[in-house]
């Protein structure tokens, strides 16, 4: 029994650049052998090239993309530039200076034409801008601008809608080479004709009654399988680096250190001075402080202070006692 070779397959997972530039690698390795070694229409690969040129054009679109942001851009700078020159011609005819307001008068004759052009839309204005640049390149008006200090603000809005025209014609010229058909259809159509194209590759292999012929064509399949096999690894190697990348940026930051605890507050002492002591318990009836000590025992004599016989008021000393009469 013939052994057969396989040729592993095409997918459209790749992104849009890295899946034409397969499409034409595996092109160039089968547009060499002739259609009838394997088995296919004289007609077949001349369409599959033309298709893969088709998806080489659209690789254009996000740059199309691109050029519509930037006219974007160019078209709101002109507004300002516009509204600018507009304000500085209004202010030098209402000017003290005579020479000044008469060349201001002059040109608002011929700006006043153009009002509200900054507000216009990207295509109407362009055709607008045109039409004011050329009244303002006229000798009287260029004099008047030269006048005013104007001339200078006038050159930037010439260059800035050249430049403009500029891109607007090379997004025409892409969105034109691009046509109707999207990239997505072109990849899809193109790895289908690929997919056919290795099915009658290994059916010429298995058929074939010529032994160069059968080696060509192994030798053929064996380097379609390393050119997909190096996309494939390409593919997934761009992957990991893509995620290995985002895993960085999740990545937490080194955390703080921990704030030192701050020293206890200082116990305060009874003897700091800016604590009342209470006072000395409380007072006792009929004297201060821990009140009168006792007396000593001793009796008071009489005729001293507080001293008395025992008889009449204001004596001092114990109560009177009061013998009975016989």
């Amino acid at each position: 029994m013939r052994k057969s070779k396989i040729i592993v397959g095409i997918t459209s997972q790749y992104p849009l650049g890295m899946h034409v530039d397969l499409q034409q690698q595996i092109y160039d390795l089968v547009h060499p052998f002739g259609a009838e070694k394997i088995l296919l229409d004289a007609t077949d690969i001349p369409k599959w090239k033309s298709d893969i040129d088709l998806e080489k054009e659209s690789v254009r679109e996000p740059t199309a993309s691109k050029v519509t942001k930037y006219l974007s851009e160019k078209n709101k700078k002109r507004s300002e530039i516009i509204s600018l020159l507009f304000q500085e011609i209004r202010l030098a005819s209402k000017s003290p200076i005579e020479a000044r307001s008469t060349a201001g008068h002059r040109l608002r004759i011929a700006t006043d034409a153009y009002k509200g052009l900054q507000n216009e839309n990207m295509n109407d204005a362009t055709g607008h801008i045109s039409g004011l640049l050329i009244d303002l390149e006229k000798t009287d008006a260029a004099a008047d601008l030269a006048t005013i200090g104007m001339a200078p603000l006038v050159q930037m809005l010439r260059t800035i809608n050249s430049e403009f025209i500029t891109l607007r014609d090379e997004r025409l010229k892409s969105e034109a080479s691009i046509g109707v058909t999207k990239g997505s259809v072109l990849r899809t159509r193109n790895d289908e004709t690929a997919n056919e194209v290795f099915r009658h590759i290994e059916a010429a292999y298995l058929s074939t009654t010529s032994d160069d012929d059968r080696k060509a064509i192994g030798e053929l399949i064996d380097r379609i399988n390393k050119a997909l096999q190096y996309t494939k690894t390409s593919y997934r190697r761009s992957l990991a680096q893509k995620k290995a990348s985002a895993d960085r940026k999740k990545k937490p930051k080194d955390p703080k250190a921990p704030k030192q605890p701050k020293e206890p507050k200082k116990k305060r002492k009874e003897s700091d001075p800016d604590i009342r002591l209470p006072e000395n318990g409380p007072k006792k009836p009929g004297g201060e402080g821990e009140g009168k000590k006792p007396d000593d025992g001793k009796k008071p004599t009489p005729g001293s202070p507080g001293g008395g016989t025992g008889g009449g008021a204001g004596s001092g000393g114990g109560p009177e006692i009061h013998l009975p009469e016989e």
